[in-house]
């Protein structure tokens, strides 16, 4: 089952964030389908684009500068996609890229993406999340939301090599971008 953690993430940050309503309706229009709530609820708890523990950076939907912008963010990741395909750089998991599927970014860690999995016959609040590794070598799945992963990210309960020590301390730090 999703649920939304966006709260329990904000309780382990440092310093508390200051709340800050977001608007969504460019950003959905332009990358054309709609946000997870649990997502909108989490960038809105932040006060918008954020980094977790230096790392992990999520982006906002009226971001002023192109690089925190959440919808620049899946434009560039939806033509990298397309330049590996067009090229024929990498074969890509068909399960992510038959017809009508999508994968669309809505963070990251250095150069690895966290992605939803959107599906056609899916609701927005059901996709689940797929992290995929720098080198496009490690796809990692999750049935759950991005807040659910972003938690169980920050309490240790999802481990990566690639991500070993980033998010060991406590409190997590906080900073707005």
């Amino acid at each position: 089952m999703m649920r939304d953690l966006s709260a329990e993430i904000i309780e382990l940050l440092s310093p508390q964030p200051v709340p800050s309503e977001r608007r969504w309706e460019r950003a959905e229009s332009e990358i054309g389908a709609r946000v997870p709530q649990d997502y909108k609820a989490l960038v809105t708890g932040l006060g918008g684009a954020s980094i977790l523990d230096d790392c992990l950076c999520l982006f906002e939907p009226d971001g002023r500068e192109t690089h925190l912008d959440f919808a620049n963010l899946v434009a560039e990741r939806d033509s990298a996609w397309q330049r590996i395909k067009n090229r024929k750089l990498r074969v890509l998991p068909e399960k992510y890229f038959s017809e009508g599927n999508r994968l669309i970014a809505f963070a990251l860690v250095e150069a690895n993406y966290f992605y939803w999995i959107a599906r056609p016959d899916t609701p927005e609040d059901r996709w689940g999340v797929l992290i995929v590794d720098a080198d496009l070598e490690d796809w990692y799945e999750f049935d759950m939301s991005a807040t659910q992963c972003i938690y169980n990210l920050l309490v240790g309960r999802i481990d990566f090599p690639v991500f070993e020590g980033l998010f060991s301390h406590s409190p997590h730090v906080y900073s707005r971008l």
